[in-house]
């Protein structure tokens, strides 16, 4: 399949993907606030964050809609969304906020997996507590943000206030504008993309980012895996002092929690094992170039679903619900035969 046809193909699914991916989260959100229980008040700000965070992802990715051009060295980042009716720097603003805000997806997710193993355990956290722990399990998405070079700052004259506008990345470099310049002049007769960045690794910092990712996408998963383990093995201890319906409750959250840790290996690993062997052997992948932002964020789509039906008293009430619309219908039909 040649670039047009990956081109026609995809501008017809990033739309639907965005209003499935934006329904489902905004719908999960609306149990969170309201049909949640006081008792999992820390769960509520978790799950929150995880929407807030796969919220961001899913419209960074929709609007910007990156083709990663490996032929070329160095790689050259072409985007072919709404954000080539904007400047180079906004899109590659939110290439880096699609990177980051799916990390901090995955790390809540992880994060999560260990207070509830803690908390079978019996072990009491204070809020305190429960804060420095995610602090300390984001450590890799605050490298990964150090690593990006520092924040930009501008002064509004007009209004006397200081505004943060963007990560200062390499593209405002006047020698990668340059480069940009002439990329964007040949591109500029199609018109379909515009060329929003350059990633050499011969820099360190892209070269770490892309190893503490790598090293996020391999070893999350599996400590989610043995958090999990771990978990069960210790609500069976417990089985003879926990009621019934808690330990259904802790199991079918754990399972969620195991579905949404096993997604990043459907995922991530496949296209990254190919981005690495298009990076290796400098061979064009037309299916890697436009896919490999978006399969990353195919899980936004799949995880509300797996919250409301794994975590029980979310798939309580949308049992209600459906309840409610079938009972007049059944009513309906009754009266009629």
């Amino acid at each position: 399949m040649q670039a047009d046809g990956y081109r026609t193909i995809l501008s017809i699914f990033y739309p639907i993907f965005f209003v499935i991916t934006i329904t489902a989260q905004v719908f999960l959100l609306f149990l969170i606030i309201k049909h949640s229980p006081k008792s999992i008040h820390m769960l509520r700000i978790i799950l929150g964050m995880t929407c807030v965070f796969q919220i961001i992802l899913a419209f960074s990715s929709s609007f910007i809609q990156v083709r990663f051009v490996t032929t070329r060295k160095p790689i050259e980042m072409w985007s072919y969304g709404l954000c080539r009716r904007f400047e180079p720097w906004i899109c590659y603003c939110f290439y880096q906020t699609e990177q980051l805000s799916a990390m901090a997806s995955a790390l809540t997710i992880y994060g999560t997996f260990f207070l509830k193993y803690r908390m079978v355990k019996g072990v009491q956290m204070s809020k305190f507590e429960i804060i420095k722990t995610y602090l300390m399990f984001y450590c890799p998405f605050f490298l990964s943000m150090v690593l990006y070079p520092n924040t930009y700052l501008f002064l509004q004259s007009n209004l006397q206030i200081l505004v943060v506008i963007i990560i200062k990345t390499q593209i405002l470099t006047w020698e990668a504008q340059e480069q940009l310049h002439l990329v964007n002049t040949f591109l500029y007769n199609s018109g379909d993309y515009i060329a929003i960045a350059f990633l050499s690794f011969s820099k360190i910092p892209n070269t770490l980012n892309l190893l503490i990712f790598t090293a996020c996408i391999i070893t999350i998963p599996a400590l989610s895996y043995y958090c999990r383990k771990r978990t069960l093995r210790q609500i069976y201890h417990q089985m003879e002092n926990m009621s019934v319906p808690r330990q259904q409750l802790y199991k079918s959250f754990i399972m969620g929690l195991s579905v949404q840790c096993v997604l990043p290996y459907i995922f991530y690993v496949p296209i990254y094992i190919l981005y690495y062997y298009c990076l290796i052997t400098g061979k064009e992948v037309l299916f890697l170039e436009f896919f490999l932002t978006l399969v990353p964020a195919l899980p936004t789509m799949i995880d509300p679903l797996v919250s409301v039906y794994f975590v029980t008293p979310f798939r309580k009430q949308l049992t209600r619900w459906v309840k409610k619309e079938t009972e007049p219908t059944r009513t309906s039909n009754a009266f009629t035969k």
